[in-house]
């Protein structure tokens, strides 16, 4: 124990107390859990290894969850923590500035160049995806206003979809719940009906009604196309639920947006390099974004990092006059190092191919669940990625309900999501990308303890 820490101790205080006093964390209130579980939030976190995390009092649990996406190597990773370690050692910052680059920045370009689902991609680095979409937008309208149509700054999301924090991203998440309490949103931003979807991840061919996607051509006519600049959607949304749309879906809105000049922005944040059981989302469906974002995998959480790719045809207009965003540590040099470290370990240790084989051991696991659980309504699972859909329109209080969920999930040894859209409450089981058939067994078996005791 450190001085300082005895100091505390000494003082009375705890990590526990000193993070419910200091930082604001997502979705916890803490006044109402100090009621139901005196003492026991938040749980504090110590480590993690493998796909596993271990808190102060030595529980072990299943990630499945609270890595919120950006886990896919797996925690602990030594080699990823030298190749950072180096790094640092090597040169920490500098910034891509008037001229200036670096040789990292330029390795990992060049790498992902050869992977992403973008004709003739150039990127530019941010620190998150929230950072990536903003930038998104930005590039989209200028596209336009550089190409003589300054009148194109409509930007068109989907209902059920979530893009990110920031101001604009906020305007295009098509969730009421991200959207509302914080005053006016970045204007000019629209949002049209979800595809409809293969809840069960077959993703077999739909009607021709997909490929004509009626709502978003009537929003289209309504508002103009000349004042549209884009389209974003993620390949598989998670707001709710693991929404994946039949295979027909992309195919259309790729016709549709080349047909009235719009841009496809394909949002890979969550789905990107492996999460799927594709390195990208966008693979399943046979198409190619004109600009695409990322974030999370890019690195697997070791250093925040996100990037946007855009086409070679976008990128003609930024050739003469290069766009003006500054961002300080776009292309830090140790977020480039975890990343190739990051791209080094998924490729080495095949972990898409690991997710595209146990995709199916996840989707029979969770059958068999809801077979023992009546009120599951609902299982999907694309890759590693997973969502249980449960009825609590007959308890009393189902956000009661959420919090106890997720204390008995965390005491049977399971991190995982849960929300509530209404009647129906969501967990999202999304486990590291190097679980095996008996992590997955025992991750969903210790979300069957929890759902059955609502």
């Amino acid at each position: 124990m450190t001085t300082t820490q005895t100091a505390m101790a000494r003082a009375g205080t705890s990590s526990r107390d000193r993070a419910r006093k200091h930082v604001r964390h997502f979705l916890a209130d803490f006044a109402t859990l100090q009621r139901e579980y005196p003492d026991g939030y938040p749980k504090m976190i110590v480590r993690g290894e493998g796909a596993y995390v271990f808190d102060e009092e030595g529980n072990r649990l299943l990630d499945a969850g609270s890595h919120l996406g950006a886990c896919q190597i797996g925690h602990g990773r030594a080699e990823v923590a030298r190749r950072i370690a180096d790094q640092v050692k090597e040169l920490e910052f500098i910034a891509l500035d008037a001229g200036i680059s670096h040789i990292y920045v330029a390795e990992l370009a060049e790498r992902l160049s050869e992977i992403v689902v973008c004709d003739e991609p150039v990127f530019s680095f941010t620190n998150s995806g929230s950072e990536s979409n903003e930038l998104a937008f930005k590039i989209a309208r200028t596209f336009h206003a550089r190409r003589g149509e300054p009148n194109r700054t409509k930007i068109v999301s989907r209902l059920g979809s979530y893009h990110g924090s920031s101001i604009a991203a906020s305007a295009a998440t098509g969730v009421a719940a991200f959207r509302s309490g914080f005053g006016p949103l970045a204007p000019d931003f629209l949002q049209t009906e979800p595809p409809t979807r293969d809840g069960f991840g077959h993703r077999e061919s739909s009607s021709a009604a997909e490929l004509s996607l009626p709502e978003l051509e009537a929003l289209i006519a309504r508002e103009g196309p000349e004042t549209i600049a884009a389209v974003i959607a993620e390949p598989v949304a998670i707001p709710g639920a693991v929404k994946i749309p039949h295979s027909d879906y992309f195919k259309g809105l790729r016709r549709i947006c080349d047909a009235h000049g719009l841009l496809l922005i394909i949002d890979e944040v969550v789905c990107g390099f492996g999460r799927t059981g594709r390195m990208f989302g966008a693979e399943h469906f046979g198409v190619s974004g004109d600009i695409v974002t990322y974030a999370k995998g890019l690195t697997s959480g070791y250093i925040p990092m996100g990037a946007v790719a855009v086409s070679g045809k976008v990128n003609e207009v930024f050739l003469k006059t290069p766009l003006l965003h500054l961002n300080t540590y776009a292309g830090h040099p140790v977020a480039c190092a975890a990343a190739l470290a990051a791209l080094d370990v998924t490729e080495d240790e095949h972990l898409v191919e690991n997710a595209a084989e146990m995709e199916a051991v996840l989707r029979d696991e969770l059958n068999r669940m809801r077979q023992s659980v009546p009120r599951i309504k609902e299982v999907t699972a694309i890759g590693l990625l997973s969502s249980v859909i449960s009825d609590v329109s007959d308890v009393a209080d189902p956000d009661v309900t959420i919090r106890k969920l997720r204390k008995d999930a965390y005491d049977a040894g399971l991190l995982v999501r849960v929300a509530r859209d209404g009647t129906n409450m969501s967990a999202h089981f999304y486990p590291p990308l190097v679980v095996g058939r008996r992590d997955i067994e025992d991750g969903v078996r210790a979300l069957e303890v929890a759902l059955r005791k609502v």
